[in-house]
């Protein structure tokens, strides 16, 4: 009998012990905390006058996830988020570049990359071999339009302080300025559909080259950009 129970517990172990690493394979992978070497010292940002230190939302979503998930908050659930960046030696002068910043530019590459995506996912190996002229080729045409209809949402700015890790009290200070915009969803994808369109009337198609065009054109319809 005791050598009945000292097999079930051996038994019970091993199962504990795969089932475990089975959970364990089904969950999100943790995320790592990561050290810098440099240390940076943050002097001051645009709220520090007005002793408002929060920092603003877009801003700290951008930081960790990107545009995309700018455009997940709730505030731009029907909008087309779009942020350019600027490392500035004084405030001034990046100010004057939030001013001047060739928004256009930002939003048009910003199109081409997130189109280009759906280009890829839509053809899967699908077209022949002159496809990679005929893909390039619409890409750029959506790459040189200029999109109508950004409003600007907001500027932020801080200046921080880096240490040089080599020579002691050696340091740079720089500011780190972000310009947001954004654009309603429905009206952008009319803006690339129709370019879309005009790009392709404009080369040589096949019946594949079509058919992964009207991929696309649907997808941006049911989904817009991703």
């Amino acid at each position: 009998m005791k050598r009945f129970f000292t097999v079930l517990i051996c038994v019970f172990a091993i199962f504990t012990m795969f089932t475990s690493c089975a959970s364990k394979q089904d969950e999100d992978p943790i995320a790592k905390e990561l050290e810098g070497t440099v240390k940076t010292v943050v002097l001051e940002h645009k709220g520090t006058a007005l002793g408002v230190n929060l920092l603003p939302v877009w801003v700290e979503t951008y930081i960790y996830e990107g545009i995309t998930g700018v455009e997940k908050l709730n505030a731009y659930e029907d909008k087309y988020c779009f942020i350019a960046e600027e490392i500035s030696s004084n405030l001034n002068a990046g100010l004057a570049w939030v001013e001047g910043v060739n928004m256009p530019q930002t939003i048009a590459r910003n199109v081409a990359t997130r189109v280009e995506s759906v280009f890829s996912g839509a053809a899967s190996g699908s077209l022949d071999g002159d496809y990679n002229t005929y893909f390039e080729n619409i890409v750029k045409t959506i790459t040189d339009i200029d999109y109508s209809g950004a409003k600007e949402a907001g500027e932020w700015w801080v200046l921080v302080r880096r240490y040089d890790n080599d020579v002691k009290k050696k340091y740079t200070d720089e500011y780190r300025i972000y310009s947001f915009y954004t654009m309603d969803k429905d009206y952008l994808d009319m803006q690339i559909l129709n370019a879309i369109d005009k790009a392709s009337k404009e080369m040589e198609n096949t019946e594949a080259k079509e058919k992964v065009v009207n991929s696309v054109k649907e997808i941006l319809k049911n989904e817009g950009l991703k």
